[in-house]
């Protein structure tokens, strides 16, 4: 077998602090091959950072497919002429980047590869198979996670302290009696309403379950509607949404069956994936256009993806219309999202005390694989910021799925090895205050609502078997948006 040419991020570091790597508004990674190079070429240019889901060839690489195939739809939040830099690892036949480019019509794109050949290429000299770094970064990932995973021994009076003291509630019952009781769940003018948890130094409380918007931007007109109403019917106030869901479209139907009967009980979030304060501020008057409120309970930074993402977005004036918009009474709350790299929501929080809530991949596979609750979730418990988890089943992950939304056929989490049930209690079981679910339909929320309406708590032990019984699965296919 030939040896492989073995390459140190040392020696990458040093080749891209020397190489003129061109500009570009957004850098683009290919697949799992090209997520570290675009993320380290991302930090180089202060550019902000994709990965756009490729399948082509399999560990080994050997090819699974007769051509590259693209696992998502790309959405690119930039305009038409906007320059992207496409980069991955290696490219050899040059198929997946002209795959890639055939999707990006009407952009600037310039390819670069640390290997093979592209417009520009960093290591031009080696001509053999290369031993990346990451490659033996990720061999490491499992025993490390085991000594991060001592958090969530932790948590026991964490989640509990989150709930309020309603009698209905297992875990407050379970704390004696040196907690006030009331003696009926809280209602609205519409009847019972879910279990309530604190929202962070926010100083109000919304409930454990809420409905994603990226869902009903993808259904049927009449199918949104019925899973709206099913949300308030089944006593969920909390909604969620963005301006990238449907170009628009999921914001839109809240505003055609949400804001116009039923504004004064729902606390409703958007999210602004702007890179300029400019934007951001475009977003927002389209957001409240389309929802036709004059206000947002929540607002969002939204998908941050790296530490210069983070840094990117706040020099170009991003946070300074975020908070501009609390103060002038259009948002109440505002806070950040984000998927794909937990060291993108540290910088966040290194870089401003002036948010309230967090939204993060919350669910039983993530303490094994570049966490989330490991890393994030100890240090919004210390600063009182309120966690809002979603990807609670890795968005189609825990049904062997690789792209948003979809099932598919690698392992499956569910059922070979978790319930639907257990993934959400374990998710609940953390300090955790609203649990954002993505329903397919109607009939798929009511499932989540059932479920939380029988809401036990586990306790450590079960906490830790469920996460140690999916230790075996491939962080790369489960949580596959993650860089």
């Amino acid at each position: 077998m030939a040896t492989k040419h073995p390459l140190s991020f040392e020696n990458i570091k040093q080749r891209l602090e020397e190489y003129p790597v061109p500009q570009a508004e957004l850098v683009l990674g290919i697949g799992r091959g090209g997520a570290n190079p675009a993320k380290m070429v991302a930090e180089k240019l202060g550019a902000r950072l994709l990965v756009v889901k490729v399948n082509y060839r399999d560990d080994h690489n050997y090819p699974q497919r007769e051509s590259p195939t693209l696992l998502e739809d790309l959405d690119i939040p930039l305009e038409q002429g906007s320059k992207i830099l496409l980069v991955d690892d290696v490219s050899v036949t040059g198929k997946t980047l002209k795959k890639v480019k055939e999707n990006l019509n009407g952009y600037q794109v310039i390819t670069l590869v640390f290997k093979g050949k592209a417009d520009h290429v960093l290591f031009p000299e080696i001509q053999t198979c290369v031993e990346w770094p990451w490659s033996r970064q990720d061999s490491t990932l499992a025993e490390e996670s085991k000594d991060r995973r001592i958090f969530l021994k932790s948590l026991a009076g964490l989640t509990a302290g989150m709930m309020l003291p309603l009698s209905a509630n297992p875990i407050i019952d379970n704390l004696g009696s040196s907690l006030s009781k009331v003696n009926q769940t809280e209602k609205d003018r519409l009847g019972d309403l879910l279990p309530l948890r604190k929202f962070g130094k926010t100083g109000i409380s919304v409930t454990m379950l809420g409905l994603g918007g990226a869902h009903i931007a993808r259904m049927s007109e009449k199918e949104a509607q019925k899973t709206i109403e099913t949300a308030l019917a089944g006593g969920v106030r909390f909604f969620d949404n963005a301006e990238s869901y449907g170009n628009g479209l999921a914001e839109t139907r809240y505003g055609m069956f949400l804001t116009p009967n039923y504004r004064d009980i729902a606390f409703i979030q958007s999210k602004t994936t702007a890179t300029t304060g400019r934007t951001a501020k475009e977003h927002l008057e389209g957001t409240l256009k389309r929802m036709k409120t004059d206000y947002l309970d929540l607002w969002f930074f939204h998908a941050v993806g790296s530490p210069s993402d983070v840094d990117n977005r706040i020099k170009n004036g991003v946070l300074d219309v975020v908070i501009e918009a609390q103060k002038s009474g259009k948002v109440r709350f505002v806070g950040f999202s984000g998927h794909a790299d937990y060291k993108a929501h540290l910088r966040m929080l290194e870089r401003t005390e002036e948010l309230q809530v967090c939204q993060m991949p919350i669910n039983a596979f993530d303490p094994n694989y570049k966490s989330f609750i490991n890393n994030v979730l100890p240090k919004l418990i210390e600063k009182n910021i309120a966690p809002i988890a979603m990807k609670t089943l890795a968005n189609g992950g825990f049904f062997g799925g690789t792209s948003h939304f979809m099932h598919g056929d690698k392992p499956k989490i569910v059922p070979n090895a978790l319930s639907v049930e257990e993934a959400l209690y374990f998710s609940w079981s953390l300090p955790i205050s609203v649990l954002v679910t993505g329903a397919d339909n109607a009939s798929m929320l009511q499932e989540k609502i059932n479920l939380a309406k029988e809401f036990k708590a586990f306790d450590e032990k079960k906490r830790m078997q469920l996460v140690d019984k999916v230790a075996g699965f491939d962080g790369r296919f489960v949580e596959y948006y993650k860089s």
